[in-house]
């Protein structure tokens, strides 16, 4: 057997074991109570600190031009501050810790396309991403959820996130040509999933091949992300979290070559992506550390703002 034979058949071995089901380890028994709580969190949140950063909308138009002139960082921006604040305050209510490594290759990266693909397998991927990614982000989401969510998309719109049209076909390769214009021109960080949807159990399920498309059409480095315990903690089968720590990794950026395919390209993040998860973070455990103290805290403070409101205006 030839020496390029015996690696090939290497390489097809390591990645059939990184192929292999990961177990993250059992959900602890917790009072379901305590998850409605979090639900009735994350409405009021969803509805109320979503205003706020609503009104922070004008500031961002009037803000923009004195930005550009003096070359100030968008992360600095008006709506980029509001929305990393309320990310990361709903997971402080939420009891959710939230830990990094790998952060440190991007203290000084240079604003330039790029496309940050996250393993899915919760919904509080993006909501982490938004609130601790080391790059100003924009997002591709799914159009029709403007229609179902306009408080929250609507907002997105505006923000500078992108919704796609993934229903037809030509649509959707019209919406992935769009996109990718805009990150080119504007040298936008965009975040996508190549999963398309959440994984319900944490492990990576197999990629589409819109988002490597994406990456190409618009000359952009890939940015890899793995999530550890979030799928734990908010599984994709569930609208009542749990509370606990989790795990965000970026890993080393990946620059699409010459000779590079959608089908090699797709094949590099996604082994990389699978070695990061096969190596697990030291000294972690998701539910090390669990409460509803937080939770409580938001909730009563609401309710004394929503009681003297009403006593205010005489309805008590």
């Amino acid at each position: 057997m030839s020496q390029r034979k015996k690696e090939n058949k290497i390489t097809e071995i390591d990645e059939s074991v990184l192929e292999e089901k990961i177990d993250f380890g059992p959900v602890p028994h917790e009072f379901f109570g305590f998850r409605i709580l979090r639900f009735i969190v994350i409405i009021t949140w969803a509805i109320i600190v979503t205003t706020l950063v609503w009104l922070s909308i004008p500031f961002g138009f009037i803000l923009d031009p004195i930005y550009k002139k003096y070359n100030i960082s968008k992360w600095y921006s008006p709506l980029e501050l509001a929305s990393r604040a309320w990310s990361i305050g709903i997971l402080w209510v939420l009891n959710i810790k939230v830990r990094t490594e790998g952060f440190e290759i991007y203290k000084n990266y240079e604003q330039q396309p790029s496309v940050l693909m996250y393993s899915h397998s919760s919904y509080l991927d993006p909501i982490v991403l938004q609130g601790y990614s080391p790059i100003p982000c924009k997002y591709i989401y799914k159009k029709e959820l403007i229609y179902f969510f306009p408080w929250l998309f609507l907002l997105a719109y505006f923000v500078g996130h992108i919704p796609i049209n993934r229903g037809k076909k030509n649509s959707a390769i019209s919406s992935i040509n769009e996109a990718a214009t805009i990150i080119e021109t504007k040298k936008y960080c965009v975040a996508i999933s190549p999963e398309g949807t959440r994984s319900k159990d944490g492990n990576l399920i197999d990629f589409k091949k819109g988002p490597f498309h994406l990456a190409m059409k618009s000359n952009s480095k890939i940015i890899p992300v793995v999530f550890f315990g979030n799928s734990q903690i908010w599984n994709a089968s569930t609208f009542f979290p749990h509370s606990g720590s989790l795990v965000v990794r970026c890993l080393p950026p990946i620059k699409i070559e010459k000779d590079d395919t959608v089908d090699t390209v797709c094949k590099k993040v996604r082994v990389q992506m699978l070695k990061s998860l096969h190596t697990k973070p030291v000294d972690y455990k998701t539910f090390s550390e669990t409460g509803i103290s937080h939770t409580v805290f938001y909730l009563s403070v609401l309710s004394y703002i929503v009681y003297t409101g009403l006593n205010w205006f005489g309805c008590l």
